[in-house]
């Protein structure tokens, strides 16, 4: 694809998106700042009350303290699941690294702070997250080296010599060949460069992202894109040409947006400001990704396109597209969903004309208008509003004071019913900010109870959408980045210890699970949560000692740095030390050897005794079943040697009688059918 069919379809789709936002959404979301910021409506009448009050403030200000704390009260705000037990480790240390780095290589809780405000105000808040690459060059210079030392510096990579001189200094006799070697001094001066990545994390204003109409999602958006205003000198910086940075045109429809204008009040926007310096001059720069066929083959592949005043700057193929977006109140098969700006904006002009007719009525009431009868009043006495004044009059009923019945108290219930209202719309209410002492009266604690967590029902939810779709989406390009750009170890401090990250040994396919803390209770319940955990583990080493199947020594010294870290301290190996599996064996071993030489504790001697006994009644049953088994078999194995016995007797017998038998015939001469009778009858 040539770059006239590519600008060709950069212009349709920035075209479509622009005109898909602003319509309805740009005015929407322009409105609701200008309602935030308590700006006049404009039906603002000469001489009567203008007050302007603060609904929308108030919704947007009272859900975004609970949001964040859901978010922030733990220190995983996510955690990664193995896949496999070989994964377990590295997705423990991935968990920490990625939860490191969105805290400490980035400001985590300012972002999340803007992230949230900008949806609970203005729909949709946006976060980029990139791979920042920063090469730093220095110049440095070196005297007087030997040549090891010249040899040691010039391995590193990164050093570049830019000017080497070499000086002889002394020499020495060669005791081999008896030759004068000279010994050289080195002056060098080097370039040095160094090169540092990491992780970036930055809001972008609403305004400036532009989606496709027919995205329901980021991900599935065949066009998006960041405009943003850059400087010549920071377009150079980045390796763009001059000659071509130079051509391009510095207007931009950006600085006078209606959301930007809403949001800078009258000579606060920073882009209105010309410039002297062309090089500071700023242009209005197109980071776009779409989906397009670039090379032919029918399929259209994800890009990267960075285009600024009708000029293709760069084009590369990329794998994923770097906005997460949260929305509060997400409208199905829709990008732009509603905010609680939305949900207060009717609300916040309607009490705020009541406010303005109850404040216009007081007014009348406390100073009402005076009925002077022309000619019987002198005027300039009347006028003039001093204490103990005179007022010169011919008729004592010439000045009469126009009575204005009083009407406040039929509009307080209207507003009370606007609370409630904006309550039911949005979860916020008095009842999230403290406990309201009227809700106590001929109340159970259960109806209370029941009632606050009806009101933070909206706010949970809220949280919940968040932490499925942008938080989570969030970690899992951070994951993605560090896994992709990180090149080597980088040692940094975790939980009170120096450990060494490499990002490349892992595998970003975890499982991902979200810690935002819904349901956990507040600092209070879960301390004294974790304390009756503590109370449950003291008293099974006490009892059960270390060799026992519940708890070991880390086990209990983990508790015990959840309850300091609950408590708002960051680092509990400042209080305890850490406990490794070979100090748990170790204690298991000293335990059972300490049992050994100097008994056991009483109650596990007495089930061990209790064992023993049970041991020694089992093996004497045993053995006395085995004897009767073995005098049964030899009482029946003498039987039957009886009866063979006794068989083997008769036998014998009718032998002899048949051999007699036989004699007796061949003495008598008789033939063997011969009767002969029977000597024994």
């Amino acid at each position: 694809m040539d770059d006239g069919k590519l600008k060709g379809i950069l212009d349709a789709e920035i075209d479509n998106s622009l005109g898909y936002i602003q319509t309805d959404t740009t005015d929407q979301r322009s409105k609701a700042l200008e309602y935030y910021n308590r700006e006049p409506y404009g039906n603002e009448v000469e001489g009567r009350s203008q007050i302007v009050t603060g609904e929308v403030a108030e919704v947007v200000d009272g859900a975004l303290p609970q949001l964040l704390r859901v978010f922030t009260q733990s220190d995983d705000m996510v955690r990664f699941e193995p896949k496999s037990m070989d994964d377990e480790q590295k997705a423990i240390q991935a968990t920490e690294y990625v939860n490191w780095v969105m805290n400490r290589d980035n400001d985590g809780v300012a972002i999340m702070h803007t992230w949230f405000k900008d949806a609970l105000l203005q729909k949709n808040g946006i976060v980029k997250v990139y791979w920042d690459e920063v090469v730093n060059v220095t110049k440095e210079k070196y005297q007087n080296l030997n040549e090891e030392e010249l040899t040691m510096l010039l391995s590193d990579d990164s050093i570049e010599v830019k000017n080497q001189e070499q000086i002889e200094v002394d020499s020495y006799q060669d005791p081999m060949t008896g030759a004068i070697v000279p010994m050289f001094a080195y002056n060098v001066t080097v370039k040095k460069t160094n090169k540092t990545g990491k992780v970036v994390i930055e809001n972008v204003p609403p305004e400036e992202f532009i989606i496709s109409k027919k995205a329901r999602t980021i991900a599935d958006s065949p066009f998006s894109a960041h405009r943003r205003l850059i400087t010549r000198s920071e377009l150079i910086g980045m390796g763009y040409s001059k000659k071509i940075v130079d051509n391009l045109p510095t207007w931009s429809d950006l600085t006078y947006t209606q959301e930007r204008t809403a949001r800078f009040s009258q000579g606060e926007n920073p882009d209105t400001q010309d410039t002297l310096d062309p090089s500071m001059e700023e242009i209005e720069v197109y980071e776009c990704y779409i989906k397009t066929d670039v090379d032919g083959d029918g399929i259209a592949e994800l890009r990267k396109v960075l285009y600024a005043g009708r000029e293709i700057l760069d084009n590369e193929e990329i794998d994923f597209v770097p906005f997460c977006s949260v929305c509060p109140i997400p409208m199905p098969h829709k990008f732009f969903g509603h905010s609680f700006a939305d949900r207060a904006m009717d609300l916040q002009l309607i009490k705020s004309t009541v406010t303005r007719q109850i404040l216009d009525n007081m007014y009348m009431v406390n100073s009402p208008r005076t009925m002077a009868v022309e000619g019987q009043v002198n005027l300039d006495d009347l006028l003039t509003v001093t204490a103990n004044g005179v007022i010169r009059v011919k008729n004592p009923n010439a000045v009469t004071p126009m009575t204005v019945p009083a009407t406040a108290a039929q509009s307080f219930p209207l507003l009370e019913y606007l609370d409630v209202v904006q309550s039911k719309r949005t979860g916020v209410n008095d009842a999230q900010q403290g406990l309201n002492p009227d809700i106590l009266q001929n109340t159970t604690a259960t109806a209370v109870a029941a009632m606050q967590s009806a009101a933070a029902g909206k706010i949970e939810l809220v949280a919940r959408i968040f932490a499925e779709t942008g938080v989570k989406d969030l970690y899992k390009k951070i994951l993605q980045l560090l896994c992709k750009y990180q090149d080597k170890a980088r040692v940094i401090r975790l939980r009170g210890k120096y450990v060494s990250i490499d990002p490349r040994e892992w595998s970003n396919e975890f499982d991902m699970t979200i810690n935002v803390g819904l349901g956990t209770g507040n600092k209070q319940e879960q301390m004294a949560m974790i304390a009756m955990v503590l109370g449950k583990q003291e008293e099974i080493l006490k009892t059960s000692g270390m060799n026992n199947p519940l708890v070991t020594a880390s086990q209990y010294r983990n508790t015990l740095g959840r309850f300091v870290e609950s408590a708002g301290f960051k680092d509990s190996s400042e209080f305890f030390k850490e406990v490794t599996p070979e100090q748990d064996q170790q204690l298991v071993q000293e335990e059972l050897q300490a049992a050994q030489g100097q008994g056991m504790n009483p109650q596990i001697e007495a089930y061990v005794a209790q064992m023993q006994a049970q041991i020694e009644a089992d093996k004497a049953k045993a053995q006395n079943d085995i004897m009767i088994a073995r005098f049964k078999a030899e009482e029946q194995m003498k039987l039957e040697r009886e009866k063979f016995e006794m068989t083997m007797a008769m036998k014998q017998q009718e032998f002899e009688y048949e051999a007699q038998l036989k004699a007796m015939q061949v003495g008598a001469k008789l033939s063997p059918t011969a009767n002969i009778p029977n000597v024994y009858d």
